[in-house]
């Protein structure tokens, strides 16, 4: 719970900054939609491919402990 609340934490004073020094008007939906979309899908991309990246390192490493544990049984 410890973690959550330092990622909450650093998010909200990340996105805090970033609306104070004008980042707002990156999502004002009336004047500029595609803008705003293009920077609703980046970030969207971002966290996608976080995920993406953590779900090939974690294959790879559940390869990698099947392959010990098969080098393990071999020898006993």
């Amino acid at each position: 719970m410890k973690k959550f609340i330092q990622i909450m934490l650093v998010t909200i004073i990340t996105a805090e900054c970033f609306v104070f020094f004008g980042g707002y008007m990156l999502f004002d939906f009336s004047k500029r939609f595609f803008t705003a979309t293009a920077a609703v899908a980046f970030l969207l991309s971002v966290v996608i491919y976080a995920f993406e990246e953590q779900n090939e390192k974690i294959s790879k490493l559940e390869n990698r402990i099947s392959l010990l544990e098969e080098i393990i049984n071999k020898k006993d």
